[in-house]
Order: structure tokens, then sequence, then C-alpha cells
């Protein structure tokens, strides 16, 4: 890999978008710097911002879990456009608690919240999800769920796609994305738990990856079963992201241990059956970034890139990027960004012939 620049700046969960790369600095501040040249762009001075959620419609969504609040700003010159309180779309009878996803496609802001219910409640918590809009932060629409939704979010061809709990087991559901009303609910266990944790949208096929290490291919307009791939390994949650390419589905898995992160897979299957095409084992945790001529990217918590063979499995490189899980954000060509371990953003160019 060719180093193009490093930046002073060292990017938590990197994001790329509209020629800039946008995280969380190491002083708890969001920044975004220039993707060509690594040059500062802006910094955005809100303190009590806690997390970047989601870039999308030109527009930085953020959270504070000290405020409350959902915050949008502007992704070219890094001022805010607009901030919601909780309070906004908070369940009747409930205070806010948590943001558990937040997602912006299509000029909205898809919310997944849990709020506390009134102290001495049989139940420890309500749930909803809820729409606003991205250039206002005005509600939409908000849809309360009682027992439980999953953190993974998915909206695509004007439906919203997620994972909830509710009496009867768990269920994956597609939702009305402008109104809320829900299109469908597919029942993915009679037990609660195993919801989802990884949702890739592709033609008339949503496919769901759960917590339990099962992967569900669902028809995305009627709802339906089409298949399912449980991987022959241990217990292990689906990771995001899901990519669909050449009719297969590439994902990773991961163990779920209730504590540090231990190995994990790549998997590839055939997108129209669920047949196993190949995977690979990973002594540390594996996470996609995207293909490459015909190669997929993934890096491991070691500090690794790795690029495969998307057909076999055929491992073509690895690249030692920091001597830890190296937070990398691949663009759409063969650049990815990273962290080198060393307090700095990196930026460099993958080559297949190097090893």
């Amino acid at each position: 890999m060719r180093e193009q620049w490093s930046s002073d700046q060292d990017l938590w969960q990197p994001v790329l978008a509209d020629g800039k790369v946008v995280g969380e600095g190491k002083d708890g501040l969001l920044h975004a710097v220039d993707a060509e040249s690594g040059d500062p762009v802006w910094t955005y001075d809100d303190p009590s911002v806690s997390s970047l959620e989601s870039v999308g419609d030109g527009v930085v969504v953020a959270t504070s879990g000290e405020k409350g609040t959902i915050q949008g700003i502007d992704l070219d010159g890094g001022k805010q456009v607009w901030s919601v309180p909780a309070e906004a779309h908070t369940a009747p009878g409930t205070t806010f608690h948590l943001y558990l996803r937040v997602v912006v496609a299509g000029g909205t802001v898809y919310v997944n919240a849990m709020y506390d219910l009134p102290e001495g409640s049989e139940r420890f918590g309500r749930y909803a999800v809820s729409a606003l809009d991205v250039a206002t932060g005005r509600l939409k629409w908000t849809r309360p769920v009682e027992y439980g939704l999953s953190h993974a979010l998915a909206v695509e061809d004007g439906l919203l796609y997620g994972g909830m709990w509710e009496e009867g087991g768990t269920f994956f559901y597609a939702l009305d994305a402008e109104t809320g009303e829900e299109r469908w609910r597919y029942r993915a266990s009679e037990e609660i738990g195993g919801g989802a944790t990884a949702i890739k949208v592709s033609g008339d096929t949503v496919y769901f990856g759960a917590e339990r290490g099962v992967l569900h291919a669902v028809d995305a307009r009627r709802g339906t079963r089409l298949w399912t791939y449980e991987p022959d390994v241990e217990v292990r949650d689906w990771l995001e992201p899901l990519l669909v390419t050449d009719g297969m589905v590439l994902g990773c898995t991961g163990e779920n241990n209730g504590s540090v992160s231990g190995s994990g897979d790549v998997h590839a299957v055939a997108a129209a059956t669920g047949r196993p095409l190949w995977s690979e084992h990973t002594d540390t945790e594996p996470e996609l970034h995207g293909l490459l001529d015909g190669s997929v990217l993934f890096s491991t918590e070691a500090g690794t890139l790795h690029t495969a063979d998307a057909r076999t499995g055929e491992s073509a490189t690895q690249v030692r990027l920091s001597s830890k899980d190296p937070d990398v954000a691949a663009a759409g060509d063969d650049r990815v960004y990273f962290d080198g371990g060393d307090g700095r953003l990196h930026a460099g160019r993958i080559s297949l012939t190097e090893r």
C-alpha cells in the first residue's frame, strides 16, 4: 500500500462522504478533513456531542448522551443546522434513555431509541422507531415498540427495515418510510432474542444477519422467507456491513461472549439459495470495508487489512496498518483511510499486486 498523506487528526470510526472524512477526534470533538489532502476542513466545537451517528444528504447527524439531543451539522461548513431534544420523540409516559441506532436516507433521519418507564413498572423500558426531517429535525412520525428494538436499520425503495422483540417472539419488519405504517412482519424466532444485527437490501431481497448466527433471506416486498443459513461455527453475531455482489452475500461473524471480542469469520454464500461458498477464519474479529477489482477488503482487530478473491476467498494481499484495531473507512476506489496507532489519520492506496 502506498501512503498518500497523514493528518494530525486521529479520527475514530471515520466516515467518507462528499470528499471529506468525518469522525470523532482524540479531543472528543467532531472533525472533517479533506479526503484528497488530509487538510482540516472544520471542527464542530460542541463538546457535549458524544457520537457521530450517520452522514447523508449533506448533513452530519450526531447525538449527545449528556443532553439527549440529536443534532444536524452542515457537512460542508461544520455549522449546526438544527438540534432536537429527545422530548420531541419520547414515547408517552416515558423518559429518554438511549439512542440505539440513527440512519440518514432519502431526506429523513430514522431513529431507534430506548425509553425508561416510571419507577415500579413491570418492564424495564419501552422503545420506539421515529423519523425526523433531515433539513429541519422536525418529527415526521414515531412508532412505539413494547419489548425491544434491534440496533440495525436499513432504508431502500421507500421501506424501512429493522428488527424488534414483541409478544410471541423475535421479528424482522418493513415499515413505510414516509408514514411508519407496517407493511409486513417476519417471525425470525418464537423466542425473544437473536435480533437483527446487520441488514442489506439488494433487488427484491432483504438479508438479515442475526445475533445467534443465522442469516435470513426475506422477500423485500412480501416478508416471506426465501432461505436461512447458519455457519458451522460457535454462536456468533453477524456484523455490519453485509455486501451483495455477483450473486453472493458477503458478511462477517464475531464471537458473542458478552465481554471482549474474540476470533471471527468471513463468509460468502450464494445470494439466491444461501448455499455456502467459502469462509475464512480470523484470529481477531473482522470487519468488511468494500470491494476492489473482484476482491473483498476486510480488516481485523490485529491491525491488518486483508484482500481476498470474492469468488474463492483466496488471500490476495495483507497490509499491516497498526498495532491495534485500525478503524478503517474504505473509499469507493482503491483508497482507505485509517488510524495507524500513532495518533494520526492516514490515507493510502491499495495495490493487489503487493504482498
